[in-house]
């Protein structure tokens, strides 16, 4: 069985496969002043919770985006696992192994671990057959761009929708947190209804825009034709767009960690 471990900017997203089928999975609080003792007694007492004997437990991997928690989870794989886990760098998107790759002919192109297994989720989706966005609402809100032959050839970075809900709140006095939901008119009546008209209809915008607009010029770069490409949503937020907009071919909310069980599949 495979533990495999998504570490983000605001979520711990910690899964364990059954061969291809997620057996259970969780998500915790990013929390980088947690030590390894502290995470793993944390996920023995949910994998006893959920019933899963660790000694079946024979292999691990490791996305992060944050450094200082890299560590830590290399403990918690080590006493779950009883050995060190893998830990995942964009360098891989390099070698060769993996379904998508990195231009090699730009050594210096980078893509953070998580963009990577959205890639390869995204791909291998549609068994590699045409071009993919993977659309990741978190913290960021970004799009990750596979053209037709498996090359990444780029990615958007924009803040998430709930990053620009807290921006507002923390930086202007008289402005609250607000609920993440779709307004019934853009014309916003009162100070909730008219951030709700701002946040989720202005990124309604934006992700519908960049998306036509990274199809465009995907088409430019390859020849990739806009009408082929497809569009994944994922990430917890994705939800709020998703009533809102026709812009998603499809929505797999395991985007990321499948992403992460295809990889191990094909390196350990």
């Amino acid at each position: 069985m495979l533990f495999a471990v998504d570490i983000g900017n605001t979520n711990i997203v910690a899964a364990i496969f059954d061969g291809d089928k997620i057996a259970v999975q969780w998500r915790i609080a990013t929390d980088s002043r947690r030590t390894g003792d502290e995470y793993t007694s944390i996920l023995l007492t949910l994998c006893r919770e959920a019933g899963i004997q660790t000694k079946f437990l024979d292999k691990s991997i490791i996305s992060s985006v944050v450094p200082a928690l890299i560590g830590p989870f290399v403990i918690v794989c080590q006493h779950l696992c009883g050995k060190s886990p893998f830990i995942l760098s964009s360098d891989l998107a390099y070698s060769g192994r993996l379904p998508v790759r990195l231009d090699s002919s730009s050594p210096h192109t980078n893509i953070g671990t998580d963009l990577l297994c959205n890639a390869v989720s995204a791909w291998n989706l549609f068994e590699g057959k045409g071009p993919v966005i993977a659309v990741d609402f978190g913290t960021a809100l970004t799009l990750t761009v596979a053209d037709s032959s498996g090359i990444i050839r780029g990615v958007t970075i924009s803040p998430g929708l709930g990053t620009a809900i807290k921006a507002l709140a923390t930086n202007a006095a008289q402005l609250p947190f607000v609920s993440l939901e779709a307004p019934s008119s853009s014309l916003g009546m009162n100070t909730e209804t008219a951030i709700q008209a701002g946040v989720v209809l202005g990124y309604k915008g934006l992700v519908e825009y960049l998306v036509r607009q990274v199809k465009a010029d995907l088409e430019k770069l390859t020849g990739d034709k806009a009408e082929t490409v497809k569009v994944v949503a994922t990430g917890g937020l994705n939800k709020v767009l998703k009533p809102i907009t026709d812009v998603f071919t499809v929505v797999d909310k395991d985007l990321t960690i499948r992403g992460l069980k295809i990889i191990s599949d094909l390196v350990l």
